[in-house]
């Protein structure tokens, strides 16, 4: 996060810096009326930001909630940049060009630094598909929009997709640059037209009905709302009351002081300690937290805990705070994506780390290039344009070279040219797509054969299509393939708050419909259904109706009731029904153990490790639900057919996570298309095809 320490009437640096129990500004000591000179206790209070991210971030269990950071530092963006502006307005100099110029210097060469050294780790480690999202994730930071790429790019905040984006974190600087761009012709038209009086009135309205507006996202939005600007703008509001507010105000006595910023520290460390929800974030807790921030400025230096705030330790780290906060996190989504376990040892490393690049990046970068005197225009097309442009060009060539996979030239570039070339370009076109039947880029198998077939489940049943359709093609079977994520597709019964969902998952439900309306019109040989099965026997979520009681034992009858119906109507429209069941559920870290040897190119050990992963231990045990459920089908219903991959995946007590080097797993748990198909020969030689034997 920023720093304005630079930006200030009466600036100082580390030489200059206030022994602790001495003035904190540049006023005499007499002296009780607010001025936006340096202050200490500022740094301190941004050290205090800092290290609670850095805690978070680094996996600590210390600071749960350490994210509350970030909030701390949008409230002293907010104090200082009004408290700026309107000192400057007040004298007559302020100017827009002005305050962009600075803003840019004092801002964008870090950033700049930190563009050019992550483009170099991620050229160096990142595969191909990650390197080309890594270098879309560069334009929109260039662009100043990080926070909205990041919002759709992920699941959310702290989420595992999250965890290995090397600048996942410039989101707040997005927001900041977006406040920018906002409060100084905010503060230019209100000050221009209200009194000063009158201008506290208005700041006071627009942060209540921000704070409105904040809560209103965090419920609508669920998992989203994080990094939404206008979930944002209160915190950085709330610093411009106080500016406003306390304009030419006298402080507090020294006693008032002192205990509101005790308690005020209090409700920050207390905050800190809980473990809050973040994909309701901001909420209550962001609000408590802020004022707690505000009411810290507001009691200014003369409380005693602004002794222990601008003391020269806690002082140091303040000032180094923003290459503090930009630098921390590339290091640990290194560790992150090297699947590196988190030891008393690599953590130290992370701090150690962090800490020297953030030195050296505040006195070769900030430091030096923070006063530079070249024109807005200059600035702005050096700074900002240039970088924008070519980061731009970068993404669409990296994406149009497929991320450059020859960058991985020590006897691994074959994986991933195997990979590649069982990708199927269309499946993911089927996953949430029409659900009519009418895309021909969802047919696989004998796709001219008269004998039709239906595939329809979630996103596991669309990561079956090599396999499906290696089976159907010696079948001679065309089937249309069907499928919503996170979504099971039977008839009558919906998904209450799945995966981001609030409520009922309506869409997933419409689909459903859609679907089995589908096979009652059409005549089809074969209706299979394919889901992770696991996922629904182990929830409450199954229902019929948003007031339904849930519990994991109705659910399971309501699934159970929702799959003999959807085998009935399958009966009923003539069709055989199969079900097929999800491959070996993806151990935890197995991707990073069979990725580290491609990513680190045979160093240090890793191809030797890398052999150790191809295969997990499995006790060939299904949950007993699961066999309840399918026993019961299969009772009610003798022809119905089912199908399990893993008797291609898995012999002999061990299950396939590589197939000569070649990952089983594309991602969170689906399996690559090279899985897939190779799965699909598998079981023709070992099982044979489903579709040919006898009916029974």
């Amino acid at each position: 996060m920023s720093n304005d320490k630079s930006y200030l009437l009466t600036p100082h640096d580390v030489a200059n810096l206030h022994p602790p129990g001495s003035a904190t500004t540049t006023q005499p000591a007499h002296s009780t009326t607010r001025t936006v000179d340096y202050r200490a206790d500022i740094d301190g209070l941004r050290a205090i930001a800092v290290l609670l991210v850095l805690v978070f971030h680094g996996g600590l269990t210390l600071f749960p909630s350490g994210f509350i950071g970030v909030d701390i530092f949008f409230v002293i963006s907010g104090y200082l940049t009004s408290s700026i502006i309107l000192r400057s307005m007040e004298k007559g100099t302020f100017t827009f060009s002005g305050f962009y110029t600075r803003r840019i210097w004092r801002l964008q060469p870090a950033v700049l630094a930190l563009l050019v050294v992550t483009l170099a780790l991620a050229a160096l480690l990142y595969l191909p598909g990650d390197f080309v999202d890594f270098l879309k994730s560069e334009k929109y930071t260039s662009l100043l929009l990080s926070n909205q790429y990041f919002g759709k790019a992920t699941g959310g905040y702290a989420t595992a997709d999250a965890a290995t984006l090397l600048l996942m974190h410039t989101w707040s600087l997005a927001i900041e640059w977006q406040w920018y761009i906002v409060l100084p012709l905010g503060l230019w038209l209100l000050n221009r037209s209200l009194s000063k009086r009158q201008l506290g009135y208005a700041c006071v309205l627009l942060t209540v009905l921000s704070i409105g507006a904040a809560l209103y996202i965090s419920k609508a939005f669920h998992g989203q709302g994080y990094y939404f600007f206008t979930a944002r703008i209160f915190e950085l509001m709330i610093g411009s009351c106080v500016a406003v507010l306390g304009n030419g105000r006298k402080q507090p006595g020294k006693v008032m002081a002192s205990a509101i910023a005790l308690v005020s520290l209090l409700v920050i460390v207390l905050t800190a300690l809980q473990v809050i929800a973040v994909a309701s974030y901001p909420d209550h807790h962001a609000l408590l937290v802020c004022l707690a921030t505000a009411a810290l400025l507001f009691v200014g230096p003369s409380s005693i805990t602004s002794r222990l705030l601008s003391s020269r330790p806690v002082v140091l780290i303040g000032l180094i705070s923003y290459s503090l906060y930009l630098w921390h996190w590339p290091i640990i989504a290194t560790v992150n994506y090297l699947g590196l376990e988190k030891t008393p040892t690599v953590i130290a490393s992370y701090f150690a780390l962090t800490f020297v690049l953030a030195t050296l990046s505040y006195l070769l970068v900030e430091k030096p290039l923070r006063h530079s005197r070249l024109s807005f225009t200059k600035t702005l097309v050096l700074m900002m344009v240039v970088p924008a442009i070519g980061l731009s060009v970068l993404h669409a060539a990296g994406k149009k070279a497929d991320g450059w996979p020859a960058r991985f030239d020590y006897g691994t570039n074959s994986v991933l040219t195997r990979l590649e070339a069982a990708e199927v370009p269309h499946r993911e076109k089927c996953l949430e797509g029409a659900s009519d039947g009418s895309d021909e880029r969802c047919l696989l198998g004998d796709v001219q054969s008269a004998t039709k077939a239906l595939l329809i489940g979630d996103s596991f049943s669309n990561q079956e299509w090599g396999f499906i359709d290696t089976l159907a093609k010696d079948a001679n079977i065309s089937v249309m393939a069907q499928a919503y994520s996170a979504c099971l597709t039977l008839p009558g019964v919906y998904l209450y708050d799945w995966y981001k969902f609030k409520e009922l998952y309506i869409t997933c439900h419409a689909a459903s419909a859609d679907y089995y309306q589908l096979i009652k019109q059409n005549r089809y040989k074969y209706v299979m259904i394919g889901q992770i099965w696991e996922n629904y026997v182990n929830t409450d979520r199954v229902v019929t109706a948003l007031a339904d009681e849930r519990t994991e034992a109705l659910s399971n009858q309501r699934l159970k009731a929702a799959l003999l119906e959807g085998l009935r109507v399958i009966r009923e429209a003539g069709a055989i029904p199969v079900i097929v069941k999800a491959n070996m559920l993806m151990p935890a870290g197995v991707n990073n153990c069979v990725y580290r040897n491609i990513k680190l190119r045979g160093m240090f050990g890793a191809e030797a490790e890398g052999a150790h992963c191809d295969r997990q231990a499995w006790n060939g045990v299904e949950d007993p639900r699961l066999t309840e459920l399918f026993k019961a089908a299969q009772q009610a219903y003798p022809e119905l057919i089912i199908i399990d991959p893993k008797d291609a995946q898995c012999r002999d007590g061990a299950c396939l996570m590589a197939i000569d080097g070649v990952p089983v797993y594309r991602d969170i748990g689906h399996i690559t298309d090279y899985a897939s198909y190779w799965f699909g020969q598998q079981y023709l030689q070992h099982k044979g095809n489903p579709f040919l034997q006898p009916a029974r």
